[in-house]
């Protein structure tokens, strides 16, 4: 029987060009499916909602799946599988603190609320954090790609108003964290958080000499450690009868792209 395939949460799809590379591997030995959410600026959305959208589409495939997400998308797929455990086979978080509310959007709005700078400058300092100097020539590109993610995709609070919430709870499922040793938004003391949170089975990595998007610059490195984290966790298929209804419409799903 062939694995069971990962289902890529991907919240924030301006910045899906950083994923890619670590898909594509993951791809020569598992089904990867992205599962691409679109906000609607005009109409207000919470985690709840995501959640039964995530619930229509894996009722509709009736197929258990390794979880995946970075940052945002992994935290909502954390909280998902808290949620409904028999649903999913296990969750990979990369860049992820204890808490949902630590992402690089948070340092954004605290900085943008504070500092007396434009959004560009801020933008681009951001980018210098994110990546690192090695890729200085392409942090105009990462600060436009960043100001389309704030302006049209889902973000947790705003300049005026930043939502605050408590730490995860422990997931029942086997949960793998990976986070970037040099990462200003999720940084090293994130292990001794995590240790309180992850069980026996949970592994947490620190990849050397890495920031945020650590995947994308250490694609080989961090597939290998997902992949051997997935070889160890049990697969069971889904029980028939549980199904668990929605008042929303599935989103699509496709083969990694």
């Amino acid at each position: 029987m062939s694995p069971s395939p990962i289902l890529w949460i991907d919240l924030q799809p301006t910045l899906h060009c950083f994923n890619q590379r670590l898909a594509k591997r993951l791809s020569k030995n598992r089904l990867v499916k992205r599962w691409s959410f679109q906000h609607d600026l005009d109409e207000a959305c919470s985690i709840e909602t995501i959640h039964s959208m995530m619930l229509e589409t894996i009722n509709e495939g009736r197929e258990k799946y390794h979880l995946a997400g970075h940052g945002i998308s992994g935290g909502i797929a954390h909280l998902f599988a808290c949620k409904y455990p028999k649903l999913v086979h296990s969750a990979t978080l990369l860049s992820a603190d204890t808490t949902i509310t630590n992402q690089w959007t948070s340092h954004y709005l605290e900085m943008r609320s504070q500092l007396p700078c434009g959004r560009e400058r801020i933008l681009s300092h951001l980018s210098s954090q994110l990546f690192g100097s090695d890729l200085s020539r392409k942090f105009p590109i990462f600060a436009s790609l960043l100001a389309k993610c704030l302006d049209e995709e889902y973000i947790l609070g705003s300049i005026a108003s930043q939502i605050k919430r408590g730490r995860f709870k422990a997931s029942d499922i086997p949960t793998l964290v990976i986070n970037g040793n040099d990462d200003f938004v999720i940084d090293r003391t994130a292990h001794t958080r995590w240790s309180e949170q992850l069980k026996p089975g949970d592994h947490y990595r620190a990849i050397e000499n890495a920031r945020h998007f650590f995947h994308h610059q250490e694609a080989k490195q961090t597939a290998d450690v997902i992949e051997s984290f997935l070889d160890m966790v049990p697969e069971e298929e889904m029980n028939n009868s549980l199904t668990i209804k929605s008042a929303y419409s599935p989103i699509q799903i496709s083969k990694n792209d």
